[in-house]
């Protein structure tokens, strides 16, 4: 019989509230059929006022069916303007009208610098993701609205077509993506407490493993609760998001990364519900429970228990670690 060990722990909570991004191009009526126009709705941003720098505090993704209606979808320039204003800069990252954040575009999953016609083409394979970033000047409350009339933009993306290999209709505003920025932010003082925990499981015997997928008996199953103390009142919702720590997840669903020092092989330690249903990592889900009136302290059961990886198991110790992100908006 062998001890097996788990430890939850909270390393960081990452704030990802909600943004209000329009999509939108300054066109002349005849050219309007040619363009996409995206509108996202909301108005208000809630931020907690302890934002660390460097926290992306919030993201908005744009599908890639909506960059382009062609295939390859191939990007030819973008222009980053910060404020929303009249001069431009090469980025990533810009300044938005709100002390403490700034705003970066993501293509193929990376921080985008301007680039201009003339260079070699981007191809896209995935959505664009519009993120903002606590930056280290002051936070305060305020509009993310642009400087210019109208609807000021942040970002704009020109593409090509089989006939526009140089991207030139965009220049002349008949073909990409224009991306302003429009929400008022709000400030909240304090966030949820998560405190760190550390779960151990109770010992068990190899025979109580039947092979892969096995779970042993409910002897090696503990129970315990996800806390979310203290949480201040005014936001619109607080979620959280479970993320293991570690290498390469394996193939069973809710099972963690085997931690480094572990002597067992063939075992991982699985989360679960308490109706045994394996957690979804990486997935963001509300904390049903918090009352924007009140706030107040929370609680989610979980349990932890081993399940069989290998067809062979090798005795030893073994953990795991996940962190609890909570977002806020």
């Amino acid at each position: 019989m062998q001890y097996f060990h788990q430890i939850l722990r909270d390393l960081a909570a990452r704030l990802i509230p909600a943004i209000v991004l329009v999509v939108f191009v300054s066109i002349s009526p005849n050219a309007a059929a040619a363009l996409v126009q995206v509108t996202a709705f909301g108005t208000t941003l809630n931020l907690p006022n302890s934002l660390p720098t460097g926290t992306v505090v919030s993201r908005y993704t744009i599908p890639l069916s909506q960059l382009c209606s062609w295939s390859p979808c191939e990007v030819t320039a973008i222009s980053l303007w910060p404020n929303g204003g009249s001069a431009i800069s090469n980025g990533p990252l810009i300044q938005t009208t709100v002390s403490g954040i700034s705003a970066r575009l993501l293509v193929n999953g990376q921080p985008t610098t301007m680039f201009n016609i003339g260079n070699n083409k981007t191809r896209v394979n995935s959505p664009l993701e519009v993120q903002l970033v606590r930056d280290e000047r002051p936070l305060s409350a305020g509009s993310l609205a642009g400087q210019q009339g109208g609807n000021p933009s942040y970002f704009y993306v020109c593409t090509s077509t089989d006939g526009d290999t140089t991207g030139q209709m965009c220049m002349s505003n008949k073909n990409g993506l224009a991306i302003a920025l429009s929400a008022t932010v709000k400030l909240i003082n304090g966030t949820c407490s998560t405190p760190d925990q550390s779960v151990m499981l109770s010992k068990i015997v190899l025979e109580k493993f039947k092979g892969v997928g096995s779970t042993g008996d409910q002897s090696g199953t503990k129970g315990f609760n996800l806390q979310f103390n203290n949480c201040p009142p005014s936001f619109a919702r607080v979620s959280y998001e479970l993320s293991p720590i570690g290498g390469a997840l394996p193939a069973i669903v809710g099972a963690l990364p085997v931690a480094g020092g572990s002597t067992a092989k063939g075992v991982a330690i699985q989360i679960t519900d308490t109706n045994g249903t394996p957690a979804k990592f990486n997935q963001r889900f509300a904390l049903s429970a918090y009352n924007s009136s009140t706030g107040g302290s929370y609680t989610i059961p979980m349990n932890a228990r081993y399940i069989q990886t290998a067809a062979t198991i090798t005795p030893g110790t073994i953990s795991g670690m996940m962190s609890v992100l909570v977002d806020y908006q």
